[in-house]
């Protein structure tokens, strides 16, 4: 299991290449198996070779000296900040908690699908040497999009009674290249694509066209416009990137693995949800104005939520879940939808955990390593936030930076909108030419709107930020005054807007930013904050490096 942690340790402190000069070294005899010493803590020849010859792996970069010793140099830093530093503050903060505990779980977690499913998967030689040909086949295809079964099930029923395959990609694209170009995505290699999308265009002769097929964002019908074979395909070629292909087609495989274990291990019809319930919690979550964890604490435990065979979770249960997750995914809770994916993703996720410390994976060396590291990762987050937090900028540095960077520091564009909500496009049409027509658009919108509590208003939302009108803002950010847009379509409705009331962007005062600038402007430094304060813990820690075997090392 190749674990992706250590670039990231890498790039936290990739800035001290530029401050090796500054390290306070002693050139002393070390062990051969010994690379470097901090304090009373030994850095491993075969530690730091593991961890440089990962770097080289995942960034492409070539092996030079230069980097070597920045690669050692971020270890060293690393043990100053984690051993030779305070840090009681940050072991007290209740997200680090968290983050760290969610990491533990999924680091076993990632090892049940590694044993119990990535593992078990094969490829057997046909599979190999379909993939070697499908590898060795560019192809080119157009593509119609459509989000849900029925609407692709409806675009290929146009194609069979004679419309045009342009003709329709033009009506359903908003990306203007595709609308124009006939869906057309260039050419493409086997492994550039949806697994799903290619499967079904590598079956497909030149001419010919898919009936829709289900890929990770929706449904797509393939049209082939074009296949170029290299006309040279060896057994010697095959033999050489055979073990390469047969990773690509395990990983294929995995998805569907996945799913095949998570059906097995989880039956769908054992699981009960009280959706007045989870509408409870849900509100409770939304509407809560103290820390979510307090307030859990008040609810009534006995009321059941989720039934999974003879486990019963209770709202209280849940609460408590929920609250143990990063911030970074319980903010994902933007929905009741978003809730019950997530309960339902809890409940697994238990079923899961128990079958890995059934199986003890938890004590697994490799395990105990990942869990390790990935600590360090997050300690390593919140040791960088906490130093720049504590960094000291003066105060005309501040207002300085303020005045060079203007734009960083201006009011939001607001703006007041009137609407028209429909379900109906031939209704939106027929309304549209109303208004041109001079017909009073809020009293259109009063009659005809299913947007009631902006119906009841003459359709006016009142003003706001722009940036709250997504996919909008772009469209309303150039209309005029009185200007009417429309009929837009948003998912399965209808939009007629009219502007009627804009404040642009503004300066805004110092003292109303005056710590946003100060926040940006150590963001801006950060780099430099790093450097002096490791050089500060330098100052008190022996640090001994064995410049011989950094420099004669052989990379594998």
């Amino acid at each position: 299991m190749r674990v992706q942690y250590k670039t990231v340790i890498t790039l936290l402190f990739l800035t001290s290449i530029i401050n090796i000069s500054k390290l306070k070294t002693q050139q002393l005899a070390l062990p051969y198996s010994i690379i470097a010493k901090v304090g009373t803590h030994e850095i491993q020849f075969k530690e730091f070779k593991d961890r440089y010859n990962d770097y080289l792996f995942s960034s492409g970069i070539k092996d030079n000296l230069l980097v070597r010793r920045a690669i050692l140099n971020n270890m060293i830093n690393e043990i100053l900040l984690l051993k030779y530093d305070d840090n009681e503050n940050i072991y007290k903060i209740s997200e680090f908690q968290r983050e760290i505990n969610w990491l533990e779980k999924q680091s076993i977690l990632s090892y049940l699908k590694d044993q119990e499913i990535f593992a078990k998967i094969n490829a057997d030689e046909a599979e190999l040497r379909d993939a070697f040909y499908k590898s060795n086949v560019k192809i080119s295809a157009s593509h119609l999009f459509a989000e849900t079964e029925d609407e692709a099930y409806a675009l290929y029923q146009l194609l069979q009674t004679g419309s045009s395959f342009f003709h329709l990609a033009s009506q359903i694209f908003t990306d203007t290249s595709l609308a124009n170009n006939g869906g057309y995505l260039g050419y493409f290699s086997w492994g550039d694509m949806d697994p799903n999308f290619e499967d079904a265009a590598y079956s497909l002769q030149v001419g010919e066209i898919s009936k829709p097929v289900q890929t990770r964002s929706g449904y797509s019908i393939i049209k082939i416009e074009d296949r170029i074979p290299n006309p040279i395909m060896t057994e010697d070629e095959f033999f050489r990137n055979k073990s390469h292909l047969e990773r690509v087609v395990r990983m294929r495989k995995k998805r569907s693995a996945e799913l095949d274990f998570l059906n097995h291990i989880f039956d769908n019809l054992k699981y009960k949800v009280n959706q007045n319930v989870l509408a409870e919690l849900y509100n409770e979550i939304i509407n809560s104005h103290k820390n979510f964890q307090e307030t859990s604490n008040q609810r009534t435990g006995s009321v059941i939520c989720v039934e999974y065979e003879n486990k019963l979770y209770t709202k209280s249960e849940l609460a408590n879940k929920i609250e143990q997750i990063p911030t970074y995914h319980k903010n994902k809770i933007n929905s009741i939808d978003a809730l019950t994916t997530i309960v339902k993703g809890l409940v697994i996720q238990d079923l899961l955990y128990y079958l890995a410390i059934d199986k003890g994976y938890q004590n697994n060396t490799e395990v105990k390593n990942t869990i390790e590291k990935y600590n360090t990762i997050t300690f390593l987050k919140y040791k960088r936030e906490e130093i720049n937090n504590s960094a000291k900028i003066q105060d005309d540095l501040v207002y300085q930076y303020y005045l060079n960077n203007p734009q960083l520091f201006m009011s939001t564009t607001k703006i007041n909108v009137q609407e028209i909500i429909l379900d109906d496009e031939g209704l939106a049409d027929s309304l549209s030419v109303l208004i041109k027509n001079g017909n009073d658009f809020g009293m259109l919108a009063k009659e005809f709107s299913i947007r009631k509590w902006s119906a009841e208003n003459n359709g006016v939302i009142g003003l706001d930020d722009i940036n709250k009108f997504g996919i909008l803002k772009e469209q309303f950010q150039n209309l005029k005054i009185n200007e009417v847009i429309g009929p837009l379509r948003i998912e399965d409705y209808f939009g007629i807007f009219k502007l009627i009331g804009k404040i642009d962007s503004q300066p805004l005062k110092y003292e109303l930013v005056k710590n946003e600038a100060k926040r940006l402007l150590k963001k801006e430094k950060s780099k430099e904050i790093m450097s002096n304060y490791l050089d500060n813990l330098k100052k008190n820690v022996n640090v001994i490096m064995n410049d011989s075997l950094i420099a004669n090392m052989i990379v594998n």
